[in-house]
């Protein structure tokens, strides 16, 4: 997979957010390092930027980063126009 990091769009970053704040379970849909469609159900417990990327954490403290985001609580991840 391609490694550089590109940013996604804000309004879905806000809603991340809403998602954390929230404290609920919520299904989250992303692609591995390997490029396979992972889906599981979890809380996500904080969004956060690290060395120029943006990512969430997980209740067991899995890291992901956002544009290998496929989706959370339904809604799809769109990436930045920018």
């Amino acid at each position: 997979m391609n490694n550089k990091y590109h940013p996604i769009d804000c309004n879905y970053y806000d809603e991340l957010v809403l998602l954390v704040m929230q404290k609920k379970p919520c299904e989250v849909v992303y692609r591995n390092m390997d490029g396979e469609q992972i889906r599981e159900t979890t809380t996500i417990v904080d969004v956060f930027t690290k060395e120029k990327a943006e990512y969430i954490k997980l209740s067991n403290d899995q890291l992901i980063r956002l544009d290998y985001l496929i989706s959370a609580d339904g809604k799809e991840n769109k990436l930045s126009c920018s």
